[in-house]
């Protein structure tokens, strides 16, 4: 699947012209894929009362198209003109020729009651008026022509992605149109792949505009959907002279008075996802009661930091945080583990609330990091809030992996996991039955365990929430959202290794 930003699309177009085609034609092959998608999704679009609102771009040629096309199969169709007369010659073109059919064409701002007119017995809506342009806030006039969208009772179809929302972050700005339907033009942009998280694209759906493959050939993807090809080809097969000790050992500091739940849930993840020795770091006082459940994992105690440096000696892996709590001793192990280790270290839950007083501690590690904050916890590191995080996740994650060189693993309906180098990867498995506590403790698990045997930290993270959303999404089918609780995905885990592994 190709996924493109906005930059990246422009690049690919003006390649294309390379190979005998004109920007005049990727928009009439664009409005035209545009309209075939309408006319089959409505079955018939005659006698039906089209409205298509244009900008004063591209996009708004794009729409001048579509609004040709329907007309040709016997829609009546309205063009409303929101920023004036078009500012390309292309788009020009295309409403000259709209033009001479003799096309209603209005203006927003000259024609406001015939606008309003038409839209009192609307069928159906085109929303061209930004396109994969768009970014920043808009103006009081161009809100108004997306509110009157949203008010109208239609079907509504927007080109490329739906005005208002930044193809490259998924930010929407306010009153961005909520499109039912959003024909994405030739490649897939990030955005797209935010359903769950953007309610403004409604079903989204990809439309070829007949751009040569070579075209893409000198462009760099950095951003990815996960997908069974990359898991499984990332995670080692065992060897036949394997032994314990030689298949990753994992050191996982977890657990604490009133959260003994969380060192159990990550340690048996980590024994389920293959690692061969992972030794449980708890305080002593938890050790009675975290012991009888895991009778596979030895056991050290870690009280404070000077117990660190004994406990990292000889592992692959290190995980931190799942319930071990906060406070200045918490924090003291947490800065001694990055200041000691050699090897990779997973850093979740508590070990990320304990990085709020001073995150620069993860830049200054020479291990490689891997954060997996929620939403909640991604706010806490960053000095921001939740609303602020949700505007613009992928943007968010990005930023976050460049300042401290790290892998970020930002946990959500679409899990967004970011490297430091741009590369960026928007999960698609999972499901709400995930939303309970103790999920987050499993994916830690999972991931410490592939790391721990020798995958790269970026690859293991794709993996690993690629994994733990399949899993849930059989265990559904098995037990349900509510019934389902986080360490009963294992036992589907270990059958998506049976079929694609061994």
């Amino acid at each position: 699947m190709r996924i493109v930003t906005s930059k990246q699309m422009k690049q690919i177009e003006q390649n294309s012209i390379q190979y005998q085609m004109s920007y005049l034609r990727l928009m009439e092959n664009a409005g035209c894929a545009a309209a075939q998608f309408i006319a089959q999704t409505l079955h018939d679009v005659n006698g039906l009362n089209c409205v298509v609102f244009s900008g004063k771009g591209n996009n708004g040629g794009d729409g001048f198209v579509v609004a040709r096309k329907l007309s040709e199969l016997g829609a009546n169709v309205t063009i409303v003109l929101t920023d004036g007369e078009p500012k390309t010659d292309d788009a020009a073109k295309m409403l000259h020729i709209a033009r001479m059919m003799e096309l209603t064409v209005l203006s927003f701002e000259d024609d406001l009651e015939l606008v309003n007119s038409a839209l009192a017995d609307v069928d159906v809506i085109i929303d061209a008026v930004f396109g994969s342009g768009f970014h920043g806030e808009m103006d009081v006039r161009r809100r108004q022509v997306c509110s009157m969208i949203n008010s109208a009772i239609a079907a509504v179809f927007s080109l490329d992605i739906p005005s208002g929302v930044n193809c490259d972050t998924g930010e929407a700005a306010q009153d961005a149109v909520q499109a039912d339907f959003t024909i994405a033009f030739d490649s897939y942009k990030p955005a797209h792949m935010l359903p769950k998280y953007l309610p403004n694209l409604g079903q989204v759906t990809l439309a070829p505009i007949g751009i040569d493959p070579l075209s893409y050939v000198d462009v760099e993807q950095n951003h990815f959907v996960t997908d069974d090809e990359f898991v499984y080809s990332k995670i080692p097969v065992k060897e036949d002279n394997a032994h314990k000790t030689s298949t990753g050992k994992l050191l996982n500091i977890a657990g604490g008075v009133g959260c003994t739940g969380a060192a159990i849930l990550s340690s048996t993840a980590a024994l389920r996802s293959g690692a061969g020795y992972v030794v449980t770091a708890v305080p002593q006082a938890i050790y009675p009661i975290v012991a009888p459940s895991l009778v596979q994992s030895p056991f050290c105690f870690i009280e404070n930091a000077s117990d660190v440096a004994s406990a990292l000696n000889g592992v692959s892996a290190v995980s931190i945080g799942c319930g071990m709590g906060t406070g200045q001793r918490q924090r003291g192990i947490l800065e001694e583990v990055l200041y000691l280790a050699k090897c990779p270290v997973i850093i979740d839950a508590d070990g990320i609330n304990n990085l709020a007083m001073d995150i620069s501690i993860v830049a200054d590690a020479k291990c490689p990091v891997v954060l997996t904050p929620h939403f909640g916890e991604m706010a806490r590191i960053c000095q921001t809030s939740v609303s602020e995080i949700q505007k613009a996740p992928l943007l968010c994650a990005q930023e976050l992996a460049a300042q401290l060189k790290a892998t970020i693993v930002l946990k959500g309906a679409h899990t967004i996991i970011a490297s430091a180098d741009g590369r960026t990867f928007i999960n698609q498995t999972g499901n709400p039955g995930l939303a309970k506590a103790g999920s987050g403790d499993v994916l830690t698990g999972i991931l410490a365990s592939l790391i721990s045997q020798g995958m790269q930290p970026f690859d293991a993270a794709v993996s690993a929430v690629y994994l733990h959303g399949a899993a849930a999404d059989r265990c559904v089918e098995r037990m349900s959202e509510y019934f389902m609780q986080p360490d009963d995905i294992l036992i589907d885990l270990g059958r998506l290794f049976k079929e694609h592994i061994r």
